[in-house]
């Protein structure tokens, strides 16, 4: 597979930025929102207060601030709003990819796309949200693995 058959803008995957700014307003409301019913009983004001006064700017740099690309052999996860991260996962390293997509992802269309490594143990090494076509997404980086593979055994 091509790289011209994933929909890619400036080297970068492009990503659904509307869809993952709702999103990401709506999961960390409905956070607040149950955490602070369960713990102290003000989850409906301080969602609301969080939902109208914060979430719009939070949200909207939030998915602004994404980058997924990916660059020769490594692939790039940029993110953050006040603690800015950048990831560098060396292809050779990427185990799976896998694709999910929970109710409140189903509700905005987008699904998470999970960097599972060798040596991360039960989690994943990151996380890209929004990715325009995901099952592309996955298959071009599993097969720049595979090709990373090839080239290494042939060279042996």
């Amino acid at each position: 597979m091509s790289q011209c058959e994933v929909k890619v803008k400036d080297g970068e995957f492009e990503i659904n930025r509307d869809a993952v700014e709702q999103y990401f307003r709506a999961a960390q409301t409905l956070l607040l929102f149950i955490t602070l019913v369960w713990f102290f009983g003000l989850g409906i004001i301080v969602a609301l207060v969080h939902y109208f006064a914060y979430s719009p700017w939070l949200c909207q740099l939030q998915a602004i601030n994404l980058r997924y690309r990916l660059d020769g052999d490594t692939l790039r996860v940029d993110g953050g709003v006040f603690f800015l991260f950048r990831k560098s996962i060396p292809l050779e390293r990427i185990t799976d990819v896998a694709l999910v997509q929970g109710p409140l992802l189903r509700h905005f269309g987008i699904w998470e796309m999970q960097i599972q490594t060798a040596g991360t143990g039960q989690g994943c090494e990151a996380k890209m949200y929004g990715v325009l076509d995901p099952e592309k997404v996955r298959e071009l980086i599993l097969s720049q693995r595979h090709k990373i593979y090839a080239e290494k055994s042939g060279d042996a």
